[in-house]
């Protein structure tokens, strides 16, 4: 089986096939040491209109007075809610340690999930055009709070979550963006090399993994190159199954991901990019993350940083390997989120709030 990690990483069915995690996040302060804590941030919830209907933001914030910088966060693959985080939650860890350090967070819930509203998250009308305005409007909503500092501004986006974030960014400029855990090349090509990449891992024959791989070229090609819909595929092809599942999300969302060109859109933005590859991570791999920040630099050199972390899966958590990191995930299971990430996240907005004072 493989799995498509950037979907909703803990929480996705074991059942999923390709599965690209929620996308996780973060972003920090200074490079104090970092002191986990139990308590929730302080917490509002904010009501943000989209085509009339009522979508639900979540912010933290610090209790200090004045205006702060600000991340918004980009999750990932899939249909689930982002308030009411429990403790354990590596999004929880990483909201909480960001307002430690001084930040402002915010996330909106996807269209139909929580208590937003909008159409069903898996219906055609959810695509990716949906979401960009929906990240537009939490973002326009956040710029104008009177404890956010409008030029202090950053995306966080994780998982599948850059290449929403990336049209996002033409459209709402920001001080720097962390694309952590993600792909560089097309998604067509992504899902193949990810299928063999984690075929491989989990030990299965070359011959098998071969065959396997070319099944899902040619149901993906119908897909996303044809446009035919999964129903279509399945009518004549019940073996594509699992190539064509869509992890939850409407099929209009994957096909129009799967249209982008990544180096045409980053092209288009030109701030600072922190690109992170964890080593037990199991959805990409560093020659992706790598190509990611190379292709950046070619367009605008030197505003791309590449961050390797030993030992780190897709869901920001410590775990011994990428094996292990599927096997816990099977076993709808994580480990304890690897503090490092958070503090050289920190670092790297820190530097990028000094710079932007000279």
């Amino acid at each position: 089986m493989i799995r498509n990690l950037l979907n909703p990483g803990f929480r996705v069915a074991a059942s999923a096939t390709l599965f690209l995690m929620k996308g996780l996040l973060v972003p920090l302060f200074l490079s104090l040491p970092f002191v986990a804590q139990s308590t929730a941030p302080f917490t509002l919830h904010q009501p943000i209109q989209i085509d009339g209907a009522n979508y639900q933001a979540i912010i933290t914030k610090p209790e200090t007075p004045g205006k702060h910088p600000a991340v918004f966060l980009i999750g990932g693959l899939g249909c689930y809610s982002l308030d009411d985080l429990k403790p354990d939650d590596p999004f929880f860890q990483l909201l909480s340690g960001l307002t430690q350090r001084g930040y402002v967070t915010m996330r909106v819930d996807k269209n139909g999930e929580g208590k937003s509203e909008g159409p069903r998250c898996d219906s055609p009308q959810s695509d990716l055009q949906h979401a960009v305005k929906r990240s537009l409007a939490g973002l326009n909503a956040l710029a104008t709070s009177d404890y956010v500092n409008r030029d202090n501004m950053f995306i966080l986006a994780h998982s599948i979550g850059p290449l929403e974030g990336v049209l996002v960014a033409q459209k709402f400029p920001v001080r720097g963006f962390i694309a952590a855990e993600t792909i560089g090349h097309s998604w067509f090509e992504y899902q193949l090399q990810n299928a063999r990449q984690q075929l491989l891992i989990v030990g299965k024959p070359y011959d098998d993994i071969d065959r396997t791989v070319r099944i899902i070229e040619r149901c993906q090609h119908r897909f996303f190159v044809e446009k035919q819909t999964p129903a279509q595929i399945l009518k004549t092809s019940p073996e594509c199954k699992d190539a064509v599942n869509t992890f939850g999300v409407s099929y209009t969302y994957l096909q129009q991901i799967a249209d982008l060109d990544p180096a045409v859109e980053w092209k288009k933005v030109d701030v600072a990019v922190l690109v992170t590859y964890g080593t037990s991570d199991p959805a990409t791999w560093a020659e992706e993350s790598h190509y990611l920040a190379d292709m950046i630099n070619s367009f605008h050199p030197g505003r791309a940083s590449y961050l390797e972390l030993s030992r780190m899966g897709h869901g920001l958590d410590l775990v011994p390997s990428k094996r292990a990191w599927l096997e816990n995930i099977r076993k709808q299971e994580h480990g304890p989120f690897d503090q490092e990430f958070l503090k050289q996240v920190a670092d790297w907005l820190d530097k990028n709030l000094a710079a932007a004072k000279h």
